[in-house]
């Protein structure tokens, strides 16, 4: 009879982690298996695990421990996910299997007395319930995430009503059993259901309050997320909308200045049309002309609001002598608008003058390059910037030392915001003294 436990215990083992597989592998993470030391080590320890066994209706902090690393190994071998992620996922799939395991395990044990093949049947009801959720994961996905916050209160409400009955039946069970003895007429079969039921309490009620507690703090770290992303979406909205209308008023100014040159070109040409032969007023207008024309924009992109973006850039760039370069056409990008022009510039530009600023060593040339081209149905813009400031870059994200860690990365995230509306992509590369910002957006 051991012998026969021990297998079944061994099975419910290989079926939780078999059921791990299966689910992964009805979602996005890639599986991968080489044949090297971690591999082969992970796969000797989860052959060690599963032959340690589950029990069924009870489980040690052992065994949780034993369920939780066959997991994490699994997740951080086999899926190449993060330490972080790893470790909720143990978390959340080992617990609601032994939940499971054990309700039903205890609802048949306190339902049916003398039920023969106990352990079998609850090994089979709970394979049926784990494979048919896996086999429609994506139907019930998509049922969580459009009525997530549904599902949160009513499971809260429901497990709390569980917790409460639970209680209250057992502290009526407990009375009886009192009032039993007191008359001395206590007997086995009047008290064994209430010690089975006991026993459930026992087993199963330290997982429902960890459950309702999971499912509370999740609820609580989502809003607070959502409170965080809405934040930062109105602080990008209304620092591009400020920098959009002021680009807008530059606009205009820069056309009434055209308005000037165009004016003053045609006073130039009638001053020389009724003027004296006098060598000396000749060199005098050809100085003024020479002066008008080094005021005009020199930009010609194919995009006036990136002109006036450059063209004010270039300023700031002057008083801080930083060489700037431009190499942009933009004139087969009308699809891109204005709003996400100016993000996207604006911001790669803003964020190499920084860098520029900070360089304190004479001997490191001050620059600013930007340049495009077409490559395999692709526009690609290239930012480069000198610099001399260490930057923690992981994952193409930059991490800062900053204490104000919140609006950090404003802009690389306003950037990222705009071109992943056109499917795009932003990469950075980092070396000692250059920054490389590199965007990539489709186009027909």
């Amino acid at each position: 009879m051991l012998i026969d436990i021990y297998y079944l215990v061994v099975l419910n083992m290989a079926i939780f982690i078999g059921l791990f597989f299966m689910l992964m592998n009805r979602t996005d993470y890639v599986y991968e298996y080489k044949f090297e030391v971690k591999y082969v080590l992970t796969s000797i320890a989860l052959i060690f695990i599963i032959t340690r066994g589950i029990l069924f209706g009870t489980m040690s902090l052992e065994g949780i421990l034993r369920m939780f690393l066959a997991i994490y190994l699994i997740c951080k071998t086999f899926y190449k996910i993060n330490t972080r992620k790893s470790i909720i996922i143990s978390c959340i799939y080992s617990l609601i299997y032994i939940f499971v395991e054990s309700s039903i395990f205890w609802f048949l044990q306190v339902s049916l007395n003398k039920l023969d093949y106990l352990i079998e049947i609850n090994l089979i009801i709970n394979f049926i319930i784990f494979f048919a959720s896996i086999s429609f994961f994506y139907m019930l996905q998509n049922i969580y995430k459009s009525k997530k916050y549904y599902l949160y209160i009513i499971s809260t409400t429901i497990i709390n009503l569980l917790t409460i009955a639970l209680i209250n039946k057992s502290h009526t069970d407990l009375g009886n059993l009192y009032d039993k003895s007191l008359k001395n007429n206590v007997h086995f079969y009047d008290v064994s259901d209430m010690l089975i039921f006991s026993a459930t309490i026992k087993e199963t009620f330290p997982y429902l309050l960890f459950i309702v507690n999971v499912i509370l703090i999740s609820v609580f770290t989502n809003s607070i997320k959502l409170e965080k992303d809405k934040a930062k979406a109105e602080f990008v909205n209304e620092k591009l909308d400020m920098q959009y209308k002021y680009y807008l008023m530059v606009k205009e100014s820069q056309e009434k200045m055209k308005q000037v040159y165009h004016d003053m070109n045609n006073h130039m040409s009638n001053i020389k049309s009724l003027k004296n032969s006098s060598e000396d007023v000749d060199k005098y207008i050809d100085n003024i002309e020479d002066e008008i024309k080094s005021t005009k924009n020199i930009y010609n992109t194919g995009n006036v609001l990136l002109d006036i973006i450059f063209h004010e850039k270039s300023k700031a760039c002057m008083e801080n002598n930083i060489d700037f370069k431009i190499g942009i056409d933009f004139s087969k990008c009308e699809f891109v608008e204005m709003i996400d022009i100016s993000s996207i510039f604006s911001n790669l530009i803003d964020n190499a003058i920084e860098a520029c600023n900070k360089i304190d060593d004479s001997n490191i040339e001050k620059y600013i390059a930007l340049k495009s081209t077409f490559i395999k149905g692709h526009y690609v813009i290239i930012c480069e910037n000198s610099k001399n400031n260490k930057i923690v870059l992981k994952n193409n994200k930059i991490f800062t030392s900053k204490k104000d860690k919140f609006f950090h990365g404003i802009g690389i995230e306003s950037i990222k915001s705009s071109i992943k509306k056109y499917d795009g992509e932003l990469k950075i590369k980092d070396s000692k003294h250059k920054f490389i910002s590199t965007i990539y957006i489709p186009v027909e």
